[in-house]
């Protein structure tokens, strides 16, 4: 065999071998949670009549979830990317008070759980789950819900809130 048949042989064995081993990618595991429906932009009203919005949408080749949202005079965005070294799914965001929060996501009996840490300017730390579930017609159910010592989500959640999906407006 020549020297370079071999060469070939030898690298195309070798990246059988890592396409073997691979980690799912951020859209195999959305999808794997049966999550794809919750892309778009969500709208709803609090009790006391505050406009919530969340939207999630893909980006970098369905590499990174912007996660985007407002309630009130709050805003905050995130994104969710794999982590390469873990294969697990790890959020990083922000919001305009200046607090930072990462995260993990997880399952939560069929629902969507993200589970923060966040810093505020004040220093404090304070942790919480969002729940992301499916309701009833369609809409996106946000539950938010404290989290113990053991970093188990406490029920029942705090907040909840319903939301419907917005129209997709057609691009020109």
């Amino acid at each position: 065999m020549k020297a370079t048949s071999k060469l070939t042989l030898a690298a195309a064995l070798c990246g059988l071998a890592v396409s073997l081993n691979a980690q799912p990618t951020l859209a195999d595991l959305v999808a794997e949670a049966q999550a794809d429906w919750m892309v778009g932009t969500w709208v709803g009203y609090a009790d006391d009549g505050t406009q919530v919005t969340q939207t999630f949408s893909w980006d970098l080749d369905k590499q990174v979830i912007v996660m985007r949202g407002s309630a009130g005079d709050m805003s905050w965005m995130g994104v969710t990317s794999i982590d390469p070294t873990t294969g697990e799914p790890r959020y990083v965001g922000w919001d305009n008070r200046g607090t930072h929060s990462t995260g993990t996501w997880a399952d939560e009996g069929g629902d969507v759980a993200l589970r923060l840490e966040s810093k505020q300017p004040d220093g404090q730390t304070r942790k919480m789950a969002v729940v992301f579930g499916r309701a009833s017609g369609g809409r996106l159910e946000i539950r938010f819900h404290g989290v113990d010592q053991w970093g188990y989500i406490d029920y029942p959640a705090r907040f909840s809130i319903q939301l419907k999906k917005k129209a997709e407006t057609k691009k020109s």
